[in-house]
């Protein structure tokens, strides 16, 4: 039989697990945190398993005659929110090698909770930035990036207004897509922006399911296949919103006899995508809630990213340009965690945002829609190579790095090359 104080120990464990989750951590983060605070406590017996929507943990007092006690939490409404993970991480830490009690873990665990993220006008600037820099990605022009950032705006505005109402996510991003694409098909007619499709599909990027979709491949490469399979189920349907809610859009445009314009693509140099690549990482980091002393270095990673994916592309290929970029980014990421002593998911999420699948993916569903199978077919497996990449050069740059550092503290420890 489990005592008082283990049962507390359990409810804080799983208190700091639920805001983990919630947050937007990865799988094995959420299990890692459950299980370090209970054997800190000297818990003997502790296994827990997580998936998006729910944390079971199972312990066993220590006795030879003790039953073991299964506790399940459930988790809803989950969105990233990397200032939280920040802080849980850094609780974390700091419940497992000092003498902080369990009653003051509590307390800090909520005040974490209700800490404030970004005012509602940061958030809109941060929607604004990620439309407008993330639209010459996609061959839009000066005139384009500014249409683009302010349609981004209304448009997580409307996204936010629908929220409130407690609406599906589902129906959040269809309509929250249906009036961006009916704003840029209204500007086009008054003769704003040179083209359509970048500015719809940059109007449209902070719905895009690319973290959502990476987190997939790497839970299914981690072996958490029930959590990589919920997670795939979350990405599709957000591709099926978005492709849907455009498309909706478009023939009720057509519909009031509106006209579809054409495109013309612009290419910027690949230096110019230095700066689109740190103020849209900006933007989504003042989406994502990113601590504020970080924004910078973090946008200077994504910058990077941007950069490496324009210089990449024409030589490499799409795919081998995400693998090699994103190994470049997990390095930095990994320097960036232990320089300034932060969880690593908070440097990877916003930088490796340029190279997630979620255009592909939105195509894939798209071309779906309107009965296009072999195109759908074909971009939906290369978006999902895109994304198999994506994780393979995380996993492989986390891995080799936990050696790296692994090795490096037992040599400083012993003052010597460790044997083979």
């Amino acid at each position: 039989m489990i005592d008082k104080r283990q049962k507390r120990i359990l409810i804080l464990a799983l208190f700091a697990g639920e805001l983990m989750m919630r947050s937007g951590a990865e799988i094995y983060r959420v299990e890692d945190t459950v299980t370090r605070i209970c054997r800190a406590c000297k818990i003997n017996y502790v296994e827990c398993f997580a998936i998006n929507t729910g944390i079971i943990v199972s312990l066993d007092s220590g006795d030879e005659e003790s039953d073991v006690f299964t506790f399940i939490k459930r988790t809803r409404n989950s969105q990233i929110d990397l200032e939280r993970v920040s802080l849980i991480n850094d609780f974390s830490r700091v419940f497992t090698t000092t003498s902080l009690s369990v009653e003051a873990g509590f307390q800090r665990l909520r005040e974490i909770a209700a800490t404030p993220g970004y005012s509602m006008l940061w958030r809109v600037i941060g929607a604004i930035l990620v439309g407008a820099f993330f639209c010459p990605l996609y061959k839009g022009s000066f005139s384009d990036m500014f249409i683009a950032g302010a349609i981004s705006g209304v448009t997580w505005l409307v996204s936010y207004a629908i929220s409130l109402l407690r609406f599906a996510d589902f129906i959040r991003i269809l309509v929250s897509c249906m009036a961006a694409a009916g704003l840029v098909l209204f500007a086009a007619a008054l003769g704003a922006g040179d083209s359509i499709s970048p500015v719809v599909v940059a109007a449209t990027t902070i719905f895009l399911p690319g973290v959502a979709i990476t987190n997939c491949a790497r839970d299914f490469l981690s072996g958490d296949m029930l959590a990589g399979g919920t997670r795939l189920a979350e990405t599709a349907m957000a591709a099926v919103a978005i492709a849907a809610g455009v498309g909706i859009g478009i023939r009720i445009w057509i519909m009031l006899g509106g006209e579809l314009g054409g495109d013309r693509a612009v290419e910027f140099t690949p230096p110019w995508f230095l700066l689109f690549g740190f103020f849209s990482t900006a933007g989504f980091c003042l989406l994502f809630n990113c601590p504020k002393r970080l924004i910078a270095p973090v946008s200077t990673i994504g910058a990077i990213g941007m950069f490496l994916l324009q210089f990449l592309t024409p030589t490499s290929g799409m795919i081998s340009a995400c693998f090699f970029g994103t190994c470049a980014i997990a390095i930095l990421a990994e320097f960036a965690a232990r320089i300034f002593k932060d969880a690593t998911t908070i440097f990877i999420i916003p930088g490796i945002i340029p190279f997630v699948p979620g255009v592909p993916l939105y195509q894939t569903m798209s071309n779906m829609l309107v009965g296009n199978y072999s195109e759908s077919a074909s971009i939906g497996v290369e978006a999902l190579i895109i994304a198999g990449s994506i994780a393979i050069a995380i996993v492989l740059v986390a891995t080799f790095s936990r050696l790296t550092f692994a090795v490096g503290r037992r040599i400083r420890r012993h003052g010597q090359t460790p044997p083979c």
